[in-house]
């Protein structure tokens, strides 16, 4: 096993000694990584965008409409105003992350503090509930100014307060005493109500800051009270659906970093297929084969350089992940989709190697393939993103596989069956490669 080693070890530094060949084994798989990484993980650490959310105004009364108006005037929320139905509909898909519906007969006690308020219904997609208590915090902040409306027209309370009367006046439950000392009470009321609008009505055209002061003062109480309630808008989401198998996506590193990997896997793949190349162009293969060197140790110490290229590749990314915020589920699983993964694109380059007599035509050939595979297997665009023919056709593609055993294992959450079928593809994949390409230089 001496001489497979050494081969080895000599192809390894070769292959470093190579800055450009370097960079696209492991530089420029990192750059990937951190590109598609910044783009997924918005809202992980980024600027945090609009809350999208839909209002139903069944109500549709001054008050309503100026809660509305509170809504849609706050810098964090992107309001829309829909119907109920529609508005559902487009939180159960993700559309929006919420709903905010008032009801009717909302703007009858809306901003008296000391009535019972029409409770306003928040409906959250689940997945965004982590949101729910900052939604509701604006609604609240939105019912403040409420209070501060109705304090600045005192006559908007009357109509309550006039119901109320003839309620006691017609309430033979209460005793006579009490019955007078509630009407006192509301006579009161309507007499202040009534001089207080005079006043303002009598000044409104006044210079006198005094007036206008006061009125500021009573237009800013401090009281902001609101019935809310949650409603419900879940549904049932099918766990290998699209929608389904993104929400388990915890940090956008997760779905970047296998990506970036793979991108590795075929820098070394193709690196090392040139390289064989290179030596048998030059003669350097005819040369081993002089020395008492057998063939197969000579292709094992090629193979043997190139999967333990792949591995290093595979681990300094996740290293690199990790440090950013990439959470494997499985580092068990994550071992063995690893060693997979390597076993199947060593057995890749031995066939890549022979699909050419010259390095020219090695390399075109090569990158042309891996470009082609890296396509339709996800190293771009995720699979899961894919349009659906496009999704099938990727199935030929060994990417596909190497991305999704490593996703098993990082996000995934693949059972050992399902990272057992998956290594047993891709290794399957390995052999066949592997022969073709042994019995490519054997013949040659």
């Amino acid at each position: 096993m001496t001489p497979v080693f050494s081969i080895a070890w000599k192809d390894i530094r070769l292959l470093l000694s190579d800055r450009l060949a370097a960079f696209f084994v492991l530089g420029f798989p990192i750059l990937m990584g951190l590109f598609f990484g910044n783009m997924m993980s918005v809202g992980d650490g980024g600027k945090r965008a609009k809350m999208k959310v839909a209002i139903v105004d069944q109500d549709n009364s001054e008050y309503s409409r100026a809660l509305v108006a509170n809504l849609k005037n706050n810098a964090n929320i992107e309001a829309e105003d829909d119907s109920m139905e529609a508005a559902r509909s487009s939180v159960q898909v993700g559309k929006r992350i919420g709903m905010i519906v008032i009801p009717a007969d909302f703007g009858k006690t809306a901003g008296m503090f000391w009535e019972e308020q029409k409770s306003i219904q928040v409906g959250l997609d689940p997945s965004r509930s982590a949101e729910g208590a900052m939604l509701e915090g604006f609604v609240m902040e939105a019912m403040g100014s409420l209070f501060g409306k109705r304090f600045s027209q005192p006559t908007s309370f009357l109509a309550p307060i006039r119901e109320n009367i003839d309620e006691v006046k017609n309430d033979s439950t209460l005793d006579e005493k009490r019955k007078g000392n509630l009407i006192n009470m509301f006579d009161s009321l309507i007499n202040f109500s009534d001089a207080f609008d005079k006043v303002q009505s009598s000044n409104k055209d006044s210079k006198d800051g005094s007036i206008e002061g006061a009125k500021n003062e009573v237009e800013s109480p401090a009281f902001k009270m609101a019935s809310i309630e949650r409603l419900d808008v879940t549904r049932a989401i099918d766990p290998n659906s699209k929608e389904g198998q993104n929400r388990k996506v915890r940090k956008g590193w997760d779905i970047s970093f296998p990506q970036a990997m793979l991108w590795g896997v075929l820098g070394c793949a193709a690196g090392f297929a040139i390289s064989l190349a290179q030596e048998r162009e030059a003669g350097t293969l005819v040369r081993l084969q002089i020395a008492p060197i057998s063939q197969a140790q000579i292709l094992g110490g090629k193979a043997l350089a190139c999967f333990l290229s792949i591995l290093f590749v595979i681990s300094v990314m996740t290293g690199l992940g990790l440090w950013l915020g990439m959470q494997p589920l499985s580092f068990p699983k994550l071992g063995v989709a690893a060693i997979a993964v390597s076993l199947c694109f060593v057995g890749i380059m031995m066939t890549l190697s022979t699909l050419g007599r010259s390095v020219q035509s090695v390399s075109g050939i090569g990158w042309a393939l891996n470009m082609i595979m890296a396509m339709f297997g996800g190293c771009m665009i995720p699979v899961m993103f894919m349009p659906e023919f496009i999704s099938q056709i990727s199935v030929l593609s060994p990417v596909r596989w190497a991305i999704a055993i490593l996703e098993g294992a990082i996000w995934r959450d693949f059972s050992w069956s399902q990272i057992g079928l998956h290594a047993s593809l891709l290794l399957g994949i390995g052999l066949v490669g592997l022969a073709v390409g042994v019995w490519n230089h054997r013949k040659d």
